[in-house]
């Protein structure tokens, strides 16, 4: 796997551009989600699609929240539908501006370039311009080793861009040419920067707009826009973002008195599974014995799939008690209960045993051994952290807590995780799924998550004792 780390004195050479108010993307004007072709969605409800395809929809496919560009014939782009002066989509509805006094735009997004073809000179382009002027244009060029604006390098040697990056361009608003700024993952890469283009283009466009000097192929997970010059927010630091897991705004105390959560996999938040020669029940927490059999829950998509996209940054705590192993486990290890976390894009599986911890940050078949000894019949916290894609200059994406000390900590995959036959990694699910590489006794006193931010390891608050005399 390759992992890019932008060196530290280029780091503290490039702070986040002064002046301007960050914002996240998502509460963007405008967000492409992927979960349907960009060709088919109105979402101004202007009554016209918002994008259109050059050529024909045998180059573009949509999978699992992932939009596939390719363009290994080049000449092939997507761009906003209406012609200029139309009304009819969400760019020219938006209406930014450019001009002296005018609003300025910022768009993101979030894109892995699979490959280029040989010999021509770039693989993608994202490029955008306003109603109001043709001289100041966003030009976004990519190669699989770094991005341009226009035919200038922004990026250092050794940037990969065959993993999964996030591209934001931002254009302030007051006429001044050289107004542009491009962050790659949060980190401002070059400012100061004039137009990229003189052309009257008033539209959105990406893809391979030149068929000899734009050939490749890449995926892009989203592409969000909206009116205003934003930075990017300040990334969580991991070790000053301290919090909590009662604090957490989801959690899952497994009380028998709890509609959202039952035993038998009826509650209204998780759907369970108890097969045959396997039990579970609730008193006080969730009781279960699989052993040779598959006793599972599963968040439903409305309280996990429906919050948690490829850029959430998201932390997941759960309290457990091992209190036996099954002796049938995979490749006799002691394989007791699985907790899986996961995006549209990457998941990490984390096994208790008996007497260690293991876990999958790269989906089945790397199953490791952490070493980390655990006693029969003790209860433990675990916490596993997901910094976001917009956090990827950081060195680690996962990090892994046993109570509370880190014990593990690993990159995102750096190609997409999909194999899973129940339906792709993105989900939640705890327990024993497997009869035939896991089993056993366990208890678990709680499940929480937080999608707004990557959180280390905070105990309850002491209580307060107050002693009279």
């Amino acid at each position: 796997m390759k992992t890019y780390i932008l060196p530290l004195a280029f780091l503290s050479a490039i702070s986040a551009a002064s002046g301007i108010t960050a914002l996240d993307s998502s509460q963007f004007d405008y967000k492409y989600e992927m979960d349907e072709k960009p060709t088919e969605q109105d979402l101004d409800n202007s009554g016209a699609v918002d994008f259109t395809e050059v050529t024909s929809s045998s180059w573009l496919s949509l999978s699992n929240g992932a939009m596939t560009m390719n363009m290994t014939s080049g000449g092939q782009y997507l761009m906003s539908a209406a012609t200029s002066g139309t009304a009819g989509d969400a760019w020219l509805n938006l209406n930014p501006t450019s001009a002296t006094g005018g609003s300025g735009y910022t768009i993101e997004a979030l894109i892995r370039i699979d490959s280029q073809v040989s010999g021509v000179t770039y693989a993608l382009n994202l490029q955008a311009g306003t109603s109001d002027t043709s001289m100041y244009n966003a030009s976004l060029n990519f190669k699989t080793t770094g991005i341009y604006w226009n035919n200038t390098l922004l990026t250092e040697p050794g940037f990969d861009a065959t993993t999964w990056h996030t591209y934001r361009i931002v254009r302030e608003g007051g006429g001044e040419e050289t107004l542009f700024s491009v962050y790659v993952d949060g980190v401002l890469v070059k400012g100061g920067l004039g137009s990229g283009l003189s052309a009257d283009i008033k539209r959105i466009i990406i893809g391979s707009p030149g068929a000899t000097n734009y050939k490749g192929k890449a995926t892009v997970a989203y592409l969000r826009f909206t009116k205003g010059a934003y930075a990017p927010p300040s990334a969580p630091t991991g070790k000053a973002a301290k919090k909590w897991s009662g604090e957490f705004p989801v959690q899952y105390e497994m009380t028998a008195n709890d509609t959202r959560f039952a035993a038998s996999g009826a509650g209204t938040d998780w759907t369970g599974t108890i097969a045959s020669g396997a039990s579970a029940s609730l008193t006080g927490h969730l009781s279960a014995t699989a052993q040779g059999a598959g006793a599972f829950w599963r968040a439903n998509d409305s309280v996990w799939s429906d919050n948690v996209g490829p850029d959430t940054a998201y932390t997941v705590e759960f309290r457990l008690k091992v209190n036996s192993r099954w002796s049938g486990t995979q490749n006799g290890r002691d394989l007791a209960f699985q907790f899986w976390a996961g995006n549209p894009r990457d998941a990490a599986i984390v096994y208790v045993g008996a007497s260690h911890v293991y876990w999958e940050p790269k989906g089945i078949g790397t199953i490791t051994n952490l070493s980390d000894t655990i006693r029969t019949g003790e209860w433990h916290t675990y916490r596993l952290e997901y910094s976001g894609a917009s956090q990827s200059s950081q060195p680690y994406a996962y990090t892994l807590w046993l109570d509370d000390a880190v014990i593990a900590t690993a990159p995102a995959p750096s190609v997409q995780y999909f194999t899973e036959a129940s339906g792709g990694n993105n989900f939640l699910r705890f327990g024993v799924v497997s009869s035939s590489t896991m089993g056993g006794s366990f208890d678990v006193d709680y499940v929480r998550w937080a999608t707004d931010g990557a959180w280390d390891w905070k105990g309850p608050p002491e209580a307060f004792v107050m002693t009279i005399r």
